[in-house]
């Protein structure tokens, strides 16, 4: 009872964790097409998070709460981003996962829409594949789609779980802002290693993770815990 109770206190938390600004108004026209790619490729690694899941994890259901923290400063403030995911497990070596929800900005509301499909291969599923797709919408200047690509390697140490990872995102952002420095379309790529922690308490699973691309760190604090 009172691991559930530390479970839903922390995601009812992630809701009010948020602090990012999507708009493009704050900038002049030298640098909104720059802007509008740091953004994007904030949004993009953000929304490339994903399950893992250990070798003796034997759950079918699983939920992971969390944030992301930028510590770069974009719009002249260190993003803080929720992160919410569900996993189904359909065979031994098969997951398929989505991310449905969506929070309060100042001026905005976004709105993150997405699926995947996870597969575990080599001994004891020490490996696994992901590939999602991802939606970003309910933003007033511009809407973004997210593909990404990730392989990872899982270690069990005596006390944690740490895995080991690199992804590559393919994003198309579509903007709605108008300038005459700004395309309507922009299309990127962005590669990146990951570095993820478990450390399991009761039945939850506390994590902290990393992601570093060529230009941007992501800093990730969540909770994961197994049902079914």
């Amino acid at each position: 009872m009172k691991t559930l109770l530390v479970f839903i206190c922390f995601a009812v938390s992630i809701p009010f964790s948020q602090n990012a600004n999507f708009r493009y108004d704050f900038y002049n026209d030298s640098e909104i097409y720059n802007s509008a790619v740091n953004i994007s490729e904030l949004s993009s690694l953000w929304l490339s998070d994903q399950i893992s899941i250990g070798q003796n994890d034997n759950q079918k259901l699983f939920v992971k709460f969390g944030y992301s923290i930028c510590p770069k400063k974009i719009n002249n403030i260190n993003w803080q981003l929720p992160d919410f995911n569900l996993g189904l497990r359909v065979t031994s070596n098969l997951l398929i996962s989505g991310r449905f929800y969506g929070f309060h900005l100042d001026n905005d509301a976004p709105q993150i829409i997405g699926s995947g499909l996870h597969y575990g291969f080599g001994q004891n599923n020490v490996w696994m594949v992901s590939f999602q797709k991802t939606a970003l919408n309910g933003l007033k200047d511009f809407r973004l789609v997210s593909n990404s690509f990730n392989i990872e390697r899982y270690f069990s140490k005596l006390f944690f779980e740490f895995y080991l990872g690199i992804g590559s995102n393919i994003y198309k952002h579509t903007s709605y802002y108008y300038s005459t420095s700004l395309p309507t379309k922009i299309d990127g790529k962005i590669k990146y290693i990951s570095l993820k922690l478990l450390f399991p308490y009761s039945q939850l699973k506390i994590g902290l993770a990393s992601k570093l691309s060529s230009n941007l760190l992501l800093i990730q604090i969540f909770i994961s815990k197994g049902f079914l």
